[in-house]
């Protein structure tokens, strides 16, 4: 479950960020606490056979046009903030772009 609920996080990131109309040229960092997303995101070629159907809904494009997306690794017991935006996310989609 965590893996479906952090794909759609860095989903929403890209989108927010698009939306919000930052400058495109600067960097976007997206922590997240699944080694499994993690690899999917940072490293199209590293997906699991099984889980590409799970992360064709990040698209590439949005990649793209943000330019220079970052994926890090949260440590392991380092940051509450990830798993509290997944939720956040999850719950109230709508509205956490909304007050983003």
């Amino acid at each position: 479950m965590i893996l479906i609920w952090q794909r759609l996080t860095v989903m929403v990131a890209l989108e927010v960020f698009l939306a919000m109309k930052w400058k495109l040229n600067d960097s976007l960092l997206i922590e997240l606490s699944s080694i499994v997303v993690f690899n999917g995101c940072a490293n199209k070629s590293m997906r699991p056979w099984s889980l590409q159907a799970t992360f064709a809904d990040i698209n590439e494009r949005d990649i793209k046009k943000v330019g220079n997306v970052v994926f890090s690794m949260a440590e392991k017991n380092g940051n509450e903030m990830t798993s509290s935006l997944t939720i956040a996310c999850i719950n109230r989609e709508e509205i956490f772009k909304t007050w983003w």
